[in-house]
């Protein structure tokens, strides 16, 4: 991670030691925990939304970016089944460690609304980094689960904070 991702994003918090191994009993292979800071963190959405690009640079190619977001579990295969409830607004499916918007092309496959192509990496307590292409945004939501580690900032909560971000988005009407 420090040579590949690090490095070439100038992280400007990336401490190499601090990034390891988490076994659960739960879970077979280890859980590779990352632990960044929020400009750090808002850095791998940009990478992400740039197509791999960083400073003009290919830091990983635009082809993995976008293989990586695309849906390879739809939202109705996710399991466990909690992960789909369908009184919920969230419809997400999951690509390649990246949660993928699966909602409905409309006609013409026109994707309609701030969602549409949306992608996001889902951490502890609610931690979250959320590339919206419809909009050129990335999010970045962090949980402070050292101080607190019953922290927790639900599912539905983020999706009502991301949806008045995109609210207030004014694209080039901006002044």
């Amino acid at each position: 991670m420090q040579d590949d991702l690090a490095k070439p994003l100038g992280m400007q918090d990336f401490v190499l030691g601090q990034q390891k191994k988490n076994y659960a009993p739960e879970s077979v292979p280890p859980e590779f925990a990352m632990y960044l800071s929020t400009r750090d963190m808002a850095r791998l959405g940009l990478l992400m939304l740039d197509c791999g690009q960083w400073n003009g640079e290919t830091v990983i190619s635009c082809d993995w970016a976008r293989y990586s977001t695309y849906v390879a579990t739809q939202f109705r295969d996710i399991n466990p089944t909690g992960f789909r409830n369908y009184g919920e607004p969230e419809r997400w499916g999951y690509g390649l460690l990246w949660w993928v918007w699966d909602e409905q092309m409309f006609l013409g496959n026109a994707y309609i609304g701030f969602m549409q192509g949306a992608y996001t990496a889902a951490g502890t307590g609610g931690t979250y980094i959320t590339v919206l292409p419809a909009n050129g945004m990335v999010v970045v939501h962090q949980v402070d689960i050292d101080k607190n580690y019953r922290a927790y900032v639900s599912p539905s909560s983020y999706m009502a904070m991301l949806s008045m971000l995109a609210n207030s988005w004014c694209g080039d009407e901006c002044k």
